[in-house]
């Protein structure tokens, strides 16, 4: 048995590693791929869309899916779809295809979101947060080094396309180890679906969800853009992927700290200092111009944002002995839509106006999060 939940663990863990490297490379890679299509990095922004809204459609859909089918096939049918996504993308230039390997990709992860947390949640429920500071943490890992990888590689004189295909390696992996492990005492029966009304949730939860929402918009604004805003200010291609490392590193520091030391304090008490952080580095980040004092304040704003995710999910659900489906999947939904509304908003700013207004929308929206952090901490006395 503790074998089986250990490969539970695993396999979520891997999922929401791979999350990170789908999303990560589409920053680490747009100059290489949208040249490759004959287009601008804004009107690629545009078909990531795309990936984002198929996502995020699944992520919702999953609740009634863990309901139709077993957990192992949902990990064959997402995984399957990710690679044959994958190949559409990389075997072709036509933009069609482009679109149709977004849609089969974003679906596949979509599940990989949405699954990986419903079998942490639900295997660990006596260590549930610590879990889920851990398995963002494989998030964080993935996304330090998919720009890494992704820059020694294109060093390397190998395609964006090749790129792609190694990290495949990790769905390979996810497809083995799913087949050989038992979920059945995880498998969710119609009879558990929760009947109360979500009125009952109150205003903590929508609040939350909001947060989410802004936060995933934020950093995937800064994620998309920061490579491009760098090299607006004089750094040349390698040390502007750089900072989507130094990023993601400090990002991955920061949730294993407060994966391991945040039960000493309030999660309402974290979020709000966390905020303070990303506010204060992100609105220093934009008078900057030096790629060395970017780089700090990039590092900065990573610990700042590390743990948002998880602490902002446990706010949320901190009054509840047990999160149903519903209300999982309704915090999820928000962040995903977050994920959606990031892509055309700042691709549009970017294409009319200037890669520094784009980036400003990330500071403004950080200090949304403060303000509405600092009602959830009041709210809490």
């Amino acid at each position: 048995m503790e074998k089986n939940r250990k490969n539970i663990m695993i396999v979520s863990y891997i999922m929401f590693a791979y999350m990170g490297i789908a999303f990560l490379s589409q920053g680490a890679l747009k100059l290489e791929i949208a040249k490759s299509f004959g287009i601008t990095t804004s009107e690629l922004q545009y078909l990531f869309t795309i990936f984002s809204t198929a996502s995020m459609i699944m992520v919702v859909s999953n609740k009634f899916l863990l309901e139709k089918i077993s957990i192992k096939m949902e990990i064959l049918a997402s995984s399957l779809s990710i690679l044959i996504g994958v190949f559409l993308m990389v075997l072709s230039t036509n933009t069609n295809f482009l679109m149709i390997g977004l849609t089969l990709g974003g679906l596949g992860i979509g599940i990989y979101i949405s699954l990986a947390s419903y079998l942490i949640i639900n295997t660990f429920s006596e260590d549930r947060n610590r879990k889920l500071n851990f398995l963002h943490f494989t998030y964080s890992l993935s996304a330090v080094l998919t720009p890494m990888i992704a820059a020694i590689l294109i060093g390397l004189n190998l395609s964006w396309n090749i790129v792609y295909i190694i990290l495949l390696s990790f769905v390979v992996f996810v497809m083995i180890l799913g087949a050989k492990t038992d979920f059945r005492e995880i498998t969710p029966k119609k009879e558990e679906v929760e009947v109360k009304s979500e009125s009952k949730w109150g205003i903590r939860v929508y609040l939350s969800a909001l947060l989410l929402f802004l936060y995933v918009f934020s950093e995937m604004i800064f994620s998309y853009w920061i490579v491009e805003y760098m090299i607006d200010k004089g750094a040349r291609g390698g040390e502007a992927k750089i900072s989507l490392s130094i990023f993601w590193l400090f990002i991955a520091i920061g949730r294993f700290l407060v994966g391991k030391y945040g039960n000493k304090f309030k999660v309402s008490d974290i979020v709000v200092f966390l905020l303070t952080v990303s506010f204060i580095s992100y609105f220093s980040l934009m008078f900057l111009d030096g790629v060395f004092g970017i780089y700090v304040l990039v590092g900065i704003l990573g610990l700042g944002f590390s743990s948002l995710y998880p602490s902002i999910v446990s706010l949320g659900t901190e009054d509840k002995k047990n999160v149903s489906p519903s209300l999982m999947t309704f915090i999820m939904m928000s962040g995903s839509i977050g994920g959606i509304a990031y892509s055309p908003i700042s691709g549009w700013i970017n294409s009319n106006y200037t890669i520094e207004i784009t980036m400003g929308v990330g500071v403004i929206t950080t200090l949304l999060m403060l303000l509405i952090g600092i009602i959830l901490k009041l709210k809490n006395k």
